[in-house]
């Protein structure tokens, strides 16, 4: 072999090892996705927690792909402006309470009716099998897409004073949330709610502007830490009632979902699911251990007894009256329908 070809053969390996060492290079440089999220949740609540290890765990599964940023505790401002947000592609996904969801997509007034679950396990399987599968669809249309439905918590008077039948409301300045529902719910007992996004009722109760409203024991735990520093708790009482279950849903962009590979969408899912076990367990098994914190911390705390609810039950049935036409009669009665046949023991087979 002469000189010339010797050169000719050296060039033509030096040039294939660099297109080699390019190649390998640019396949060890994955594409990263920054993804942004918002939501009301605090860092150091049990839903704040739960958040923050399941980003950990999209992030590992993804091998770094995806990257996610939670901008939490309110960042972004209103339920209303994260989900503008996110129908425009602004931020990837929030978590939404379901009054503001409602604004979109009628039919998730549905979870808020009051006594409409007796407990959170009747609650789960209506959710899951009757409920979310009617809402995905809607979401979809909108241009959204969700996983299983978070849960807040089942709501019980915090009041001014003890709660014992609907007269007691009358007297009391309501900060009720900006759902129809609950506006609904207030007016069937014969109070005057004065309407308040999600976010700012305790807010607004500790600095003065309502004397009353309503939450769960968990969330409770929560909005004590931001606001309740200078609160006179011995003069809050907290009247077990359950009269509505709240939930928040994780809506995410479909452009930015579909743009995703299919495993980065099996992966984003199979976690958000998960997650949605994870605290609807934790929050549980946390609810009579904060109801007892509620109460060492200074709360008046009481139990109403099934006599007591009924009323307020009986009144409720206004409200799903009101709310038939907007939900949609033929979805409402669904529902109710499958619950009663949870009730009665003959569940509907899981699709």
């Amino acid at each position: 072999m002469n000189k010339k070809i010797l050169i000719i053969t050296a060039v033509i390996a030096a040039f294939s090892a660099a297109l080699f060492f390019h190649a390998a290079t640019a396949l060890s440089k994955k594409k990263q996705t920054a993804v942004k999220i918002g939501s009301f949740v605090t860092p150091q609540s049990v839903w704040g927690k739960t958040v923050a290890k399941t980003i950990k765990n999209i992030e590992k599964r993804t091998d770094g792909e995806i990257k996610i940023t939670h901008l939490h505790s309110g960042t972004l401002g209103s339920g209303k402006n994260m989900l503008d947000q996110v129908l425009i592609g602004g931020i990837q996904g929030a978590g939404v309470d379901t009054a503001t969801l409602a604004s979109i997509v009628p039919e998730v007034n549905i979870i808020e009716l009051p006594y409409l679950f007796e407990n959170h396990d009747e609650a789960y399987y209506l959710i899951d099998n009757v409920i979310s599968p009617v809402l995905k669809k809607k979401f979809d249309e909108k241009g959204l897409v969700t996983s299983a439905i978070m849960e807040t918590g089942f709501m019980d008077f915090v009041m001014s004073g003890p709660v014992r039948k609907p007269e007691d409301l009358k007297s009391m300045k309501i900060g009720s949330w900006e759902s129809p529902v609950h506006i609904a719910f207030w007016k069937s007992q014969g109070a005057s709610p004065i309407p308040i996004p999600a976010t700012e009722v305790f807010n607004a109760y500790a600095r003065g502007m309502v004397d009353s409203g309503a939450n769960s024991a968990n969330a409770l735990i929560a909005w004590d830490k931001l606001f309740g520093t200078g609160l006179k708790r011995d003069k809050i009482f907290i009247t077990r009632s359950a009269f509505t279950y709240q939930a928040g849903i994780l809506v995410i962009n479909k452009r930015f979902y579909n743009s995703l590979d299919s495993d980065s969408r099996g992966i984003l899912m199979s976690e958000l699911d998960s997650m949605t076990g994870v605290l609807r367990s934790q929050l549980k098994r946390s609810e009579p251990e904060s109801l007892k914190q509620l109460a060492a911390m200074g709360y008046n705390v009481s139990e109403m007894s099934d006599k007591e609810k009924a009323v307020f039950e009986k009144n409720s049935k206004k409200v799903y009256s009101e709310m038939r036409n907007v939900i949609g009669g033929s979805f409402l009665d669904s529902v109710l329908s499958a619950r009663e046949a949870y009730r009665s023991g003959k569940k509907r087979p899981v699709k």
